[in-house]
């Protein structure tokens, strides 16, 4: 029996550079909307930074959904007007809940630099060529990745001023790329699972480079950075390398969303999830950038974000929520 169509929606959403992960969730969730809505239903991907842009056009009404990761620091934030946002709070953000993803922030420099500490880059100060994502004030990972040079006593600048560089670029792999090719000897970055990750450090000798206990206190109480660490043995590190936790794919709506509208794109990642998995089961679960399975009772927590009345009425439903 063909399922009941229901009402007419209109929806933009904002994805990705336009190749990547969050332009493919949208892709996925558009067309079982699509499916289930009346025909001449709209849905409108918009390309973004997954930051500022994104969050920023969510919450000023130019868009109705977006995504970001990490799901603590930024959104909370946003709906603060504080540090990356500050003087521009969106206290009307919500969420529909995440899709599940295990990521860190950190630095690692090739061995044959020398570099094994941020106290080597304090008192050696090294040429490094560090590859990272755009140093701009749309760039969550950037605005982050200075404030933990800075908890270590280091200007960003300082690697400028010592003979250093910045290669940038919104891609992770393109700046893993730059490493791999020789370009810098550097990387600080996030998406850790990447094929790119694992190929440098085979090519490469890399040293990762472990935060430091009172930087660390000044990330976390300050700022509300979650530690984390990259696992002995992951990227053939010899130890457990502190670092920060860049986990979770956010889904962002604003309060004025209709609620019959989120419970729908909620229904959607719940209902279709195994379609979307099918695109990562391919892949180790550990360098895949879905943590595969979605388990829907984890879906609305750890987004440091008020879920949307209608996503709530969803996982209550369904069981989905305690």
């Amino acid at each position: 029996m063909t399922r009941p169509k229901d009402p007419r929606i209109d929806l933009t959403m904002v994805g990705d550079w336009g190749t990547a992960n969050f332009h493919t969730i949208w892709g996925w969730v558009s067309a079982h909307l699509r499916w289930r809505s009346a025909p001449l239903s709209r849905f409108t991907i918009r390309t973004g930074s997954a930051y500022r842009d994104s969050v920023e056009l969510v919450g000023m009404g130019e868009a109705d959904l977006a995504i970001t990761t990490p799901t603590h620091i930024g959104v909370r934030w946003a709906r603060e007007g504080v540090h990356f946002y500050k003087n521009r709070a969106f206290p009307n953000l919500r969420t529909l809940g995440h899709l599940p993803q295990d990521d860190r922030l950190t630095l690692a420099v090739r061995a044959d630099t020398g570099i094994t500490s941020f106290a080597d880059i304090r008192e050696k100060k090294p040429v490094l060529h560090i590859a990272m994502p755009p140093r701009a004030d749309d760039c969550l990972c950037s605005y982050v990745i200075d404030l933990i040079f800075r908890a270590h006593g280091i200007d960003p600048e300082d690697i400028v001023r010592w003979g250093g560089s910045y290669y940038e670029h919104e891609n992770p792999r393109a700046c893993l790329k730059a490493a791999q090719n020789g370009d810098c000897n550097a990387v600080f970055n996030e998406a850790i699972m990447v094929s790119n990750w694992t190929e440098l450090v085979t090519q490469y000798p890399m040293n990762f480079i472990p935060i430091e206990p009172d930087a660390m206190r000044t990330l976390v109480d300050q700022y509300g950075l979650r530690p984390a660490a990259i696992e002995k043995g992951r990227l053939l590190n010899e130890q457990d390398i502190p670092c920060l936790d860049w986990s979770n794919w956010g889904i962002l709506c604003r309060d004025d969303m209709p609620e019959d509208v989120a419970y729908r794109v909620t229904a959607v990642m719940v209902e279709e999830r195994a379609e979307f998995e099918g695109r990562f089961r391919h892949m180790p679960v550990h360098q895949s950038p879905l943590t595969y399975p979605i388990e829907p009772k984890r879906m609305p927590t750890r987004v440091d974000l008020p879920l949307h009345p209608g996503a709530e009425r969803y996982y209550r439903e369904h069981g989905l929520l305690d």
